[in-house]
């Protein structure tokens, strides 16, 4: 229906009526010349029936339609969207994963200090008289090892006890149960050395512990001979354990 002319007046006058009166009268005052393009051409039979501003609508939305029915620009659009929510979702779970990391690292760190924490602050108080019961020497008679869960701490060192009875006696008079000069041998300091000693050599005197570095015939059996004396010369050098 490109350009015909003779296209009949009744459907020219009804699209023309169509888009409004003044139209109409235009055309209804011109003749067809030979020649001349009719109202209709370029449109369909369908199309000659909607108005200019629907067919241009139409056509343009169907040069611009997707398969599914979308425009180019809305998919296009989508397609953005689409990408920004992926590259979204992507960083969220990266960060959450390195969240979850520090957190484990932190609470992997967290339980390692705490549980190293009491050994810290063991280690820092020196261990007196290599863990024996100070207590036992006088309730048993014998060199007794103490239990590292039943502990008392007294004059800056660790003692340990065979049992929580002993414990408590020790903490209601330390000074009666705890060796007179610590960890260091009675005998060597009453001669103005200083000795560690070993528990296993031990002496009991007018109710008071002495522990001594060599047994019989030294160490217990020397010291006796001339207990008072060595005595008051252990105290006299007492001075020399200092930073010991």
């Amino acid at each position: 229906m490109g350009t015909t002319m003779s296209l009949p007046r009744l459907l020219i006058s009804e699209i023309v009526a169509r888009n409004g009166r003044f139209a109409l009268r235009a055309i209804s005052r011109r003749r067809m010349e030979p020649g001349t393009p009719a109202m209709g051409a370029g449109l369909t039979t369908l199309e000659l029936r909607k108005s200019p501003k629907r067919v241009a609508a139409e056509r343009y939305k169907s040069d611009n339609q997707c398969p599914n029915g979308m425009t180019q620009t809305a998919s296009f659009a989508a397609g953005l969207v689409a990408a920004r929510e992926g590259q979204i979702r992507e960083f969220a779970m990266h960060n959450v994963s390195r969240r979850n990391a520090i957190h484990l690292v932190m609470a992997v760190a967290a339980a390692l200090s705490a549980s190293s924490m009491p050994s810290f602050a063991t280690e820092a108080v020196p261990l007196a008289i290599k863990g024996y019961d100070p207590v036992a020497y006088f309730t048993t008679g014998s060199p007794t090892r103490g239990l590292p869960e039943i502990e008392y701490e007294w004059d800056e060192h660790r003692y340990l006890f065979a049992s929580a009875e002993h414990r408590e006696l020790f903490k209601a008079d330390p000074v009666r149960y705890a060796p007179q000069f610590g960890n260091f041998c009675a005998m060597a300091l009453a001669l103005g050395e200083v000795d560690e000693a070993n528990p296993e050599n031990w002496l009991i005197s007018d109710g008071k512990l002495y522990i001594f570095g060599k047994p019989a015939p030294m160490g217990p059996a020397l010291f006796q001979q001339d207990l008072a004396a060595n005595i008051a010369k252990a105290n006299q050098n007492r001075a020399l354990l200092e930073g010991h």
